[in-house]
């Protein structure tokens, strides 16, 4: 019986071993790019486009300070290209977030007959494809005077990332007993007070992991601010494109401009992973 009982532990700990390798090596291969590409913006201007890449060099920050300080020579400066993607970013989760909220805790209200069917409706509409919206968004951007400005990109975004906002607040607020809910109407308070005292606590981890969601999402979008900006409201993944041009790429001062831009996500993720891990995992143990 000893036996047996040790050599199931010994078998139990091999699989932890053998699994938390293969998550390790993993990682590692994915790194991969990114560690390669914060090399070769490292490198000095001669070196950076050789091919194939040089591994001995003097490590340099000329590149980031010719990105940061007038765009790598262009005519737009990439600091101001970051601070824009940031202004963006940040105002269409919150818009995301503010519109979110009372609309998941509608969509879990027992008195709500089409609750299910509009919730899942909602959901369905994230396979929309935004592609298909670039042409009438530009109409109308036109047509009210919003091209090239910040309510012409955080209005799309906010509008596009909502179904999966709305998808994981809701699914956590059915995790919380009604009971609470209940407890607090008949004590006299309105359905905003539950909302606002109540939910909102209780709410937190999700709404961070909401959040961390549409931030990366519209960070990283690429399509509408291509489309709906000239130079005023430019964000940084359009402004990588200035590095190119017909005699070639500025392999050094585009890594540079593309570390810059992967940074904040990165530290981001870090900062925030435990609230990200206890918002996806909210009522999933019981």
């Amino acid at each position: 019986m000893t036996t047996t009982s040790s050599t199931s532990r010994g078998g139990a700990v091999a699989r932890v071993i053998i699994g938390r390798t293969f998550l390790w090596a993993w990682l590692l291969i994915g790194l991969v790019p990114l560690l390669f590409m914060f090399i070769t913006s490292i490198k000095p201007a001669g070196i950076a486009n050789q091919i194939p890449p040089a591994w001995i060099f003097q490590p340099t920050l000329d590149n980031y300070a010719s990105v940061l300080s007038a765009g790598g020579g262009k005519s737009e400066s990439f600091g101001q290209l970051l601070t824009n993607s940031a202004i963006v970013s940040l105002g269409a989760t919150a818009l995301a977030i503010v519109v979110g909220v009372p609309a998941a805790y509608a969509l879990t209200m027992r008195d709500f007959r089409a609750r299910k069917g509009l919730s899942s409706w909602i959901l369905s509409t994230y396979m929309f494809p935004p592609i298909v919206a670039v042409i009438p968004v530009f109409v109308f951007a036109g047509k009210l005077g919003l091209m090239d400005t910040y309510p012409a990109l955080i209005i799309p975004y906010a509008a596009f990332n909502l179904p999966i906002v709305v998808w994981i607040l809701r699914s956590s607020i059915l995790q919380l007993p009604y009971e609470i809910q209940e407890a607090a109407m008949v004590d006299g308070a309105s359905t905003w007070e539950v909302l606002r005292r109540i939910i909102w606590p209780l709410l937190v981890p999700s709404v961070a992991t909401a959040a961390v969601l549409t931030i990366v999402l519209s960070w990283n979008e690429f399509l509408f601010a291509l489309s709906l900006t000239r130079s005023g409201a430019k964000t940084a993944p359009v402004g990588l494109q200035q590095f190119t041009g017909m005699y070639g790429t500025d392999w050094g001062n585009i890594t540079a401009a593309a570390t810059l831009i992967v940074a904040p996500i990165l530290v981001l993720m870090v900062v925030l992973r435990r609230q990200m891990v206890a918002g996806l995992t909210f009522g999933a143990v019981k």
